[in-house]
């Protein structure tokens, strides 16, 4: 299924769970560097979002990738790093509006979700309820451009 992680800032504890159980399911080891999706924190207001590749329509990573490493899995529609042909060059890095790839430290090369297959372990232990798995047809533009204004609210302090 088609789907995206959809998040709801509020709800977010901080916990980190989310974290760990994806780096441990990817990499075999309980590492914040290695997880693939991540809490973006603002200890000022005390504001978290975490922050996951929200598989764009039209992906600004994969356009400018310039060794095409960045593809879309056809099952999920997930949005990942074929790390064969990464050059860890860090342009998707740079040109996705949601921040969502990183860098993995073992390879030195981009990673961002790939949905588990299209059942994202993160989302089974978020306890607090504050990312899901949804369709990607019911995902609203309007929806994003919220969480959006979440983000730029707590930027300007």
């Amino acid at each position: 299924m088609e789907g995206v992680i959809a998040v709801i800032p509020e709800r977010c504890t901080n916990c980190k769970t989310c974290e760990i159980v994806c780096s441990i399911y990817h990499d075999g080891k309980a590492s914040f560097h290695n997880s693939r999706i991540r809490i973006q924190t603002w200890k000022d207001v005390g504001a978290y979002f975490p922050v996951v590749c929200q598989n764009c329509e039209i992906p600004a990573c994969i356009e400018i990738c310039p060794t095409k490493a960045r593809i879309r899995i056809e099952s999920t529609g997930a949005v990942i790093t074929n790390v064969d042909i990464c050059v860890g060059c860090k342009s998707c890095i740079y040109a996705c509006p949601f921040a969502a790839p990183s860098v993995n430290p073992d390879t030195r090369k981009t990673m961002t979700c790939d949905l588990c297959g299209g059942d994202p372990v993160c989302v089974k232990f978020c306890k607090y309820g504050a990312i899901s798995f949804v369709p990607t047809y019911k995902v609203a533009e309007n929806k994003k451009r919220a969480h959006s204004a979440v983000i730029k609210k707590a930027l300007k302090g």
